[in-house]
């Protein structure tokens, strides 16, 4: 993950932009180069153009490359914003664009990044409040859109996992998360040790009381699983076991027979 770390603009925002800036979010597919293969061209220039000049005109966000294609969100003061997507549009490291949001915000989702590059295990908190608070314009998409941005947003599994989900299931982590990004990360740190070891009952979890509430624990467990980094599988079911009654020996039985003992 390579991370460029900018002040806050929160203050900022409000006192020049009177708390009214824009963001654009988009996907672009990566020119296709040798062997018919898409590779992400020119990222370095893109983050070294973004570090000298994001700063000056106030414009965050983040930008990932998965699967041929480049996610990126971009906030910031109208004007700015604009002029940057014009010259993103007009950048031949960038093919099949498709802007998927345009709009007026007062309060931006990465405030203290000028660039972050992310992949799903370094998403973070940020990433997945910025997805729940555009969810309706997600909700709207058609199974081509909803394809085309699954490598960064698996919106079927964002909407459609209930709470009673993971009750009497397995849960085992494949990866860990990015602990800078936790808000409590040695409580995180020892649920991926309990996680990572062998699979483990998510009721057991909630149980223990150990890791918060119950919607405290489904919204983590939910986190890891949007992340790619966590396994579900049915759990197994508890199998009784019998304990059959000995049978005597007959030869000891005997023995004790002749000795007197019974």
């Amino acid at each position: 993950m390579i991370s460029i770390y900018n002040d806050d603009f929160t203050g900022l925002d409000v006192l020049l932009n009177g708390g009214k800036m824009k963001c654009i979010a988009y996907v672009s597919k990566a020119p296709v180069r040798d062997y018919s293969v898409r590779m992400p061209t020119g990222l370095s220039e893109i983050i070294s153009a973004s570090r000298e000049h994001n700063p000056k005109s106030q414009i965050t966000g983040i930008i990932s490359y998965r699967e041929g294609q480049y996610f990126q969100v971009l906030e910031g003061p109208h004007l700015e914003v604009d002029k940057l997507m014009a010259k993103i549009a007009a950048d031949p490291r960038h093919e099949d664009i498709w802007v998927f949001l345009n709009v007026s915000v007062a309060q931006r989702s990465f405030p203290n990044w000028g660039v972050n590059i992310f992949d799903f295990v370094d998403q973070g908190s940020l990433f997945d409040v910025f997805v729940e608070k555009n969810g309706s314009t997600l909700s709207n998409f058609d199974d081509y859109q909803r394809s085309r941005i699954k490598p960064f947003i698996d919106i079927e599994k964002s909407d459609t996992v209930p709470d009673t989900y993971y009750q009497g299931k397995n849960l085992r982590l494949l990866a860990w998360p990015d602990l800078n990004n936790e808000s409590n990360p040695q409580m995180i740190m020892s649920l991926c040790i309990k996680l990572t070891k062998k699979p483990y009952l998510f009721d057991l979890l909630v149980d223990s009381g150990e890791f918060g509430t119950p919607q405290q624990v489904i919204q983590i467990v939910r986190e890891f699983e949007r992340s790619g980094i966590l396994s579900v599988t049915e759990a197994e079911p508890l199998v009784e076991t019998v304990v059959s009654e000995k049978k005597p020996n007959k030869f000891y039985g005997a023995i004790k027979k002749f000795l007197g003992m019974r």
